[in-house]
């Protein structure tokens, strides 16, 4: 795996869930409240930049699965289950409560029973499209 590359592409993903923030889907930790002391600053930083890398990790590699396929119907398909799993890898980081992680807003669509599913969609579509183009 070429790190430089992940690590490129680790910064195209936050700077997507910026993005995605800004129309309120998802919601950044609060670094500046923890900032208080220099050493809970620099770890909630590490703590928030690893998970991005793990998100990064599980991406490049659900992309380099998916590009290795020859039919377009089980690319079409693996890309749309890709994109919900990395929308669900968000919202595990939320559920299993890891420190300073990124968190969903499932009601960022609506309030109806699928709601939640198409959020996740929606959070995961424009970060699996990062890692199914290049490398």
């Amino acid at each position: 795996m070429n790190f430089g590359s992940l690590a490129i592409k680790a910064v195209v993903v936050i700077l997507l869930l910026f993005l995605l923030s800004l129309a309120n889907a998802i919601t950044f930790p609060n670094l500046a409240a923890v900032a208080n002391n220099a050493g809970t600053g620099l770890t909630s930083i590490l703590l928030f930049l690893a998970a991005i890398l793990v998100l990064s990790i599980v991406g490049s590699l659900l992309g380099r699965g998916i590009r290795s396929l020859k039919k377009p119907f089980e690319v079409l398909i693996l890309a749309f289950i890709g994109s919900f799993f990395l929308g669900g890898a968000l919202a595990l980081f939320e559920v299993l409560n890891v420190p300073n992680a990124i968190h969903v807003n499932l009601n960022w669509v609506g309030t109806n029973w699928y709601s939640p599913l198409l959020a996740l969609l929606f959070i995961g579509a424009p970060l699996m499209l990062v890692f199914m183009i290049g490398d």
